[in-house]
């Protein structure tokens, strides 16, 4: 029996604890129906379900923990009652609950599980725990933190937890406040954050309670992560605010929001403090009825980036008592903002962000509903002092963004720039469309845009971070600016002009002063000059407007013409001093009668001019009166520039700059505008550059006319002729010679210099082009106008060879009769066609020591030596430099033709180039021993090198097969016809890309022949004997007569005949000719070098008097060649027979190891071999011998060898045994040789007949120390004690 029962309890306590595991999941213990939130009847929410907890086994312990499951502290009491039970509590689902009163809830307890033990129907358990539980709200009566004491409200000990927290949750609380329900349940940090953390925090879950009457009901438990406390905003609670002060929001008429709206109070106040404390304002400080002024002065403004106050933009910050505090950003949103651009008058919300930067605020959590009359009205988290926050609230109101056009001559023209917070911003004109046109001309009250372009200052300013992209209808150019992507283009600035823009200008001859017109778009009009409308102040205006100071006099015009009448401007104006335009004066509303009778006309005090700084090139400089200064290139046409270069009387042309302009010039001028009635720019708009533009100083308006180029032929010793150069921007530089391709051009520079007409181009002659600034092209009019200021030219970096010209009144100085850098002064000048024309004497009248230097730096002869004067019979020059003192050439002094004989000018300068050739009169040609390069070279400067080095004034040839250095560099050299010494003609050094100049002149000629005064001709001029060709000479006379000098060169005397050598089969290499014309007195000059040989021809042949031909042999028969073969080969035989013979008997002997002096060896029969070829076997007696001497019987097989031949003998001193350096060194009476023995048998060795031997004598005694240095032969050398000495014995 009692195993049944024990096995049911085991189960029950096992399902007992089943359910306590489930349980813990979402049962719950609530007290319903009591008076106070911590009494009531015990219930259990379980499966979402209320039930009631039954009466049996109830004790304290089991009421403990119901009391401490509930957050209500202890138990105070508890009773069973017969009350009828709560109609949500019909079910039992717990009874017989036993607790130790340490559990946690009573599911921990042991009980038989979840509805199945049923208790009696009539009773319930009631219970009051010792918790006096009080919910109220932290900030107002009906608005705050939900916060709860445990003490009845002496103190408050925590707040409900916000996680959970749900609007029927509030609306219970509003309800037990008697607050009406809950209004709106707060989400954001608001009330009570400060004691937040410090404070316990109770997390409430209502879910399946029911109608529960009181939020203490759902706490759960206490938690430690909450983050903020729950809250809430009743419909009791009274929304005020006061307004109508703009300057302190804590000042006003006290208005409260009822549905939506705010009304007044209908009643006087009564209760001002709290309504002051509600708004944080303070306390009350005056009442008056409804209008309430707090303690507290606040007002919100906005904060710049440098800290200043701006009225529509920048960091959101609220002025409490003149101190400032910042707004934090933390849930900032469009709504907070709106509210802060209405309160200061801004307009709508263009631009709200928050700035993430660390920062102590007064604000925080704003949430306004967008109705309040100041930001400091919404709900926000706030303290009496200031706070940390992770962000900063940040606000841009439409009314800081505007639009106008600056740097233009109206309001209704010029570069669009942008208000934008508190900068004004440049538009990037990429990213322009042509909506943006009439929206912006509208919004400005200019009409809609016109068709035009001018040009404007670029600015200073910043570019906007965005674009303009216009709808139709804007309201604000706020509505217009759309966020962009940074791009890396290169921006430009927008400007546009629109249909309602208007200028005034001067009509006149003088800039200040003339009729004043106004024109707008195309048209034209003139300003009436009523006396009603135009005064005093009207006309100083429009001078100023001018930037032509006060006005001197203004007087009228009448009109005549009606057409005139009707071009009368439609407005008439009343100015005021403070006006600064005559479109700012007020406008009459009425015109006068004579409005349309006469144009106003004004004379101002000031002075307009506009120039270059340079005359006709540079700067564009301005002059409003008395200050000076440039344009900016942005507000600066080509157009303009060429009408500058026409008032200047620079030419028609404006040419293209090479060069930065100058920097350093002031910038006073933005831009320069023109109108149609325009033709003077003196008579121009100017746009002053108050901006202080960073961009135009670097840019100005830089002007280069036509008119300003000069030109000038480089060469000082020529006159109209050589390297042509032009001065452009201030240099001068050289023209391409592409660049004188036309007549046309060549004709125009010929007729600027006033040389007449181009005769021709000459091909340059220089050192190699290098990259530098030329003038490339040259287009010039074919209209007969010989000015370069009708020209364009164009200037750039090239490599082109220079040009040089030559015009018909050429001229040029060159020295006669005497050295290069010394002789008689002459003139050379041009003929007709270019042929060479008059030579004149430069007159030594006038001339002075500073025009004999000028003169010989033009001749590249360096400084005057002396100068003289000689007679001339030729018409003189005289020149006169007094007149130019600062003379940069010759050419440049006034000259005067002398038709009379006068004293000509004889100068010799210092300079004298020396020229050599590096062998005498042949060699290298060498000018100041720098080495001459072919490229240029002719014939005839070899003739001349060879006529001033006196070696006969011919050169007979000038090879080119050297190979110059490639560091070095050589001359290069070029004479014309006017040049007289080779020191005169054109040079310049340069790495030689031909071959080194070499010359050999006639006088280095030498003749000789292959015999005595005859035989073949050969000739010496370039370092070798040669032979030379014949050219046959059809007349014999001369022949004879050229031929017979050829005899003399020879030492030899009369000419006999001159054949072609018919034997000679050689005509190789033959590359010189005697060539004669029969004119020459020296046989010398009829050599000619041929280039290619004379193979068709043969060396020629001479005979003169006393010639000796060569012996003459009889002829060799020839003989057979077989018999000679023959004997060759038997004797080869022979003597390989005798060789192989010997060598075998030597073979034999050295086996034997025998000692053989060589002084006692005699010839026998067998030794008749070749004595040589003992040598061969040197290298086998050394293997067989070894250091030993040999024995007695060994010694007397030894055989004399003195009948060999001895022609063989360094192979039989190979052949002999080898003695030790020792022994040589110590014998007395001959060498000893040392033989080891030898292990091999040699019987089959015979001996050679008749062959002498020589007997060895061995001695006890120890031999002699060797005199000298020498040292005695070691016991290792010998390898004994005796000496062998060999002796002659005789013959058997």
């Amino acid at each position: 029996m009692w195993l049944p029962l024990f096995l049911l309890l085991l189960l029950l306590g096992c399902c007992s604890h089943h359910q306590r595991l489930i349980a813990q999941a979402d049962d719950r213990t609530v007290l319903m129906k009591g008076n106070k939130p911590c009494e009531g009847y015990v219930g259990i929410v379980h499966n979402g379900e209320l039930g009631y907890v039954g009466v049996d086994l109830w004790d304290d312990n089991v009421s403990k923990v119901v009391c401490s499951s509930i957050q209500c502290g202890n138990a105070l009491k508890s009773f069973r009652t017969t009350n009828p039970k709560p109609e949500e509590m019909n079910k039992s689902w717990i009874n017989g609950v036993k607790c130790t009163g340490k559990e946690a809830q009573l599911w921990d307890c042991r009980f038989p599980g979840f509805g199945v033990s049923q208790t009696r129907d009539d009773a319930l358990q009631y219970i009051e725990c010792s918790h006096k539980i009080e919910i109220g709200l932290e900030g107002f009566q009906c608005a705050g933190a939900v916060q709860y004491s445990v003490d009845g409200g002496n103190k408050y000990s925590g707040y409900i937890c916000a996680d959970g927290w749900k609007k029927e949750y509030a609306d219970v609380l509003c309800q037990t406040l008697k607050c009406g329900t809950a209004k709106e349940v707060v989400n954001e940090q608001w009330m009570g954050w400060k004691a937040f953390q410090e404070k316990k925090k109770m997390m409430v879950d209502c879910l399946g309670i029911g109608n529960f009457s009181h939020l203490w009901q759902c706490a759960t438990k206490e938690s430690s992560s909450c983050p903020k406390p729950a809250s809430v905003i009743c419909t009791g609670h009274e929304k005020v605010q006061l307004r109508g002060n703009k300057s302190n929001v804590c000042s006003g008429k006290l208005v409260k929001e009822e549905s939506g709206k705010w009304t007044t109070f209908q009643n006087n106040i009564t209760d001002a403090d709290k309504w002051c404390q509600q708004m944080n304002c303070g306390t009350s400080s005056v009442l008056n009825g409804t209008v309430l002024t707090c303690s507290d002065n606040v007002k919100v403004v906005l904060v710049d980036n440098n800290n200043n106050i701006n009225k529509c933009y920048g960091t959101v910050a609220v002025q409490v008592n003149d101190k400032s505090h910042h707004v934090c950003g933390s849930s900032w949103n469009m709504k907070d903002a709106e509210v802060v651009c209405k309160e200061l008058g801004c307009g709508k919300v263009h631009h709200s962000k928050t700035v993430q930067v660390n920062t102590k605020g007064i604000m925080d959590n704003v949430q306004c509903s967008g109705n309040e009359a100041s930001l400091w009205h919404c709900r926000a988290k706030r303290d009496h002092n200031t706070f940390l926050c992770p962000s900063r609230a940040y606000v841009v109101c439409t009314g800081s963004v505007e639009v106008k056009l600056r740097g233009g001559p109206g309001r209704c023209s010029g570069r669009v720039e942008i208000q934008h917070e508190g900068k004004w911003k440049r538009v990037i004109k990429q990213v322009w469309t042509d909506e943006n046109f009439d929206a912006v001309c509208k919004l400005l009250a200019c009409g809609n845009k016109r068709n035009i372009l001018e040009e404007f200052s670029q600015g200073s300013a910043e570019f906007l971070n965005g674009t303009l992209q216009c709808k139709k209808n804007v309201k604000h150019i706020s509505e217009c600016i759309e966020e962009a992507p940074n791009t890396r283009i290169e921006k430009k600035a927008m400007a546009i002009t629109c249909e309602e823009h208007k200028v005034v200008f001067l009509k006149g001859n003088e800039s200040c002063s003339g009729l004043v017109g106004i024109e707008q778009g195309p048209k034209t009009y003139w300003l009436s000059g009523s006396n009603e409308t135009w005064n005093m102040v009207s006309a100083n205006i429009v001078c100023q407007q001018m930037h032509c100071g006060k006005v001197s006099n203004h007087t009228s015009t009448n009109i005549s013409d009606v057409a005139v009448r009707k071009s009368i401007w439609k407005e008439s104006y009343n100015c005021s001093v403070n006006n600064t335009s005559l479109f700012d004066c007020q406008k009459n509303l009425t015109l006068s009668s004579d409005h349309e009778d006469t144009i106003a006309t004004v004379t101002c005090m000031g002075k307009v001019t506009v120039n270059l700084t340079q005359r006709c090139w540079g700067n564009v400089n301005i002059c409003l009166g008395d200050k000076c200064g440039g344009v900016c290139s942005k507000g600066w046409t080509t157009q303009k520039a060429a009408m500058l270069c026409k008032d200047l009387g620079c030419g028609n042309t404006v040419l293209e700059a090479t060069t930065k302009p100058d920097e350093s010039h002031e910038m006073i001028i933005a831009s320069v505008h023109s109108t149609s009635e325009t033709t003077n720019l003196t008579q121009c708009n100017f746009v002053t550059n108050d901006e202080n533009d960073s961009t135009c100083k670097r840019n100005p308006a830089y002007v280069i006319c036509s008119g300003s180029i000069e030109t000038k032929f480089s060469d000082l010793r020529d006159h109209c002729s050589g390297h042509v150069e032009m001065k452009y921007e201030g240099k001068w530089m050289p023209v391409c010679a592409d660049a004188l391709k036309e007549t046309n051009v060549q004709d125009t520079i010929c007729g600027e210099l006033k040389c007449g007409q181009a005769l021709k181009r000459i091909d340059y002659f220089g050192p190699k082009a290098v990259a530098r600034s030329s003038i490339s092209e040259i287009n010039c009019t074919a209209d007969g106008h010989r000015s370069l200021a009708a020209c364009i030219m164009k200037s750039q970096q090239s490599t082109c060879d220079p040009g040089v010209l030559k015009c018909s009144g050429w001229s040029k100085i060159a020295l006669a009769v005497h050295k290069a850098c010394s002789g008689a002064a002459i003139v050379l000048s041009g003929g007709k066609d270019g042929l060479q024309g008059e030579r004149m004497a430069i007159s030594f009248e006038n001339w002075t020591k500073e025009m004999g230097e000028m003169l010989c730096k033009h001749l590249e002869c360096g400084q005057l030596n002396q100068q003289n004067k000689t007679q001339s019979s030729l018409r003189s020059l005289s020149f006169n430099c007094a007149t130019g003192k600062h003379s940069k050439s010759i050419w440049d002094c006034e000259r005067k033709v002398n038709n009379s004989q006068t004293e000509q000018l004889f100068i010799e300068c210092k300079d004298e180039p020396k020229i050599t050739l590096s062998k005498g009169c042949y060699g290298e040609v060498k000018i100041e021993n720098s080495e001459v390069c072919d490229t240029h070279w002719k014939p005839i400067y070899s003739d001349r090198v060879c006529s001033e080095q006196n070696c006969g004034g011919k050169a007979i040839y000038s090879p080119n097969n050297g190979t110059p250095t490639s560091n070095n560099e050589y001359y290069h050299v070029r004479c014309d016809e006017h040049h007289y010494q080779l020191g005169q003609c054109k040079r310049f050094k340069e790495k030689c890309k031909g071959k080194p100049v070499s010359v050999y002149c006639v006088d280095n000629v030498k003749f000789k022949t292959t015999e005595k005064c005859g035989g073949q001709v050969l000739v010496q001029y370039r370092d070798k004997w040669e032979k030379v060709c014949y050219e046959k000479l059809d007349d014999s006379k001369k022949k004879t007569d050229y031929l017979g000098k050829l005899c003399p060169e020879i030492a030899c005397s009369g000419y006999a005949s001159l054949i072609k050598d018919d034997n000679d089969q050689d005509t190789s290499g033959l590359e010189t000719t005697l060539q004669c014309t029969g004119e020459e007195k020296d046989i010398k000059y009829c050599l000619r070098y041929n280039n290619q040989p004379c193979e068709s021809r043969k060396p020629a042949r001479i005979v003169c008097n006393g010639y000796e031909p060569p012996p003459v042999y009889p002829p060799i028969t020839p003989t057979p060649a077989w018999p000679t073969i023959l004997a060759v080969g038997f004797a080869l035989a022979v003597v390989i027979l005798i060789t192989v013979f010997l060598r075998i008997c030597i073979v034999r002997r050295a086996k034997k190891g025998r000692n053989v002096s060589p002084g006692k060896l005699e010839e026998d029969g067998c030794e008749s071999g070749n004595f040589e070829e003992l040598m061969s076997k040197s290298n086998e007696m050394e293997e067989l011998n070894h250091t030993r001497f040999r024995s007695k019987t060994e010694a007397n097989d030894e055989v004399s060898v003195s009948s060999f031949a001895y022609d063989d003998i360094d192979e039989v001193a190979a052949a002999l045994p080898l003695t030790s350096r020792a022994d040589t060194a110590g014998a007395s009476d001959g060498p000893t040789l040392e033989v080891d023995d030898q292990e091999e048998s040699y019987d089959d060795i015979e001996a050679c007949y008749q062959i002498t031997e020589t007997e060895a004598e061995i001695h006890d005694a120890t031999p002699t120390a060797p005199e000298g240095d020498a040292a005695p032969p070691t016991g290792s050398e010998l390898r004994g004690d005796n000496n062998l000495v060999p002796r002659r014995v005789s013959q058997s």
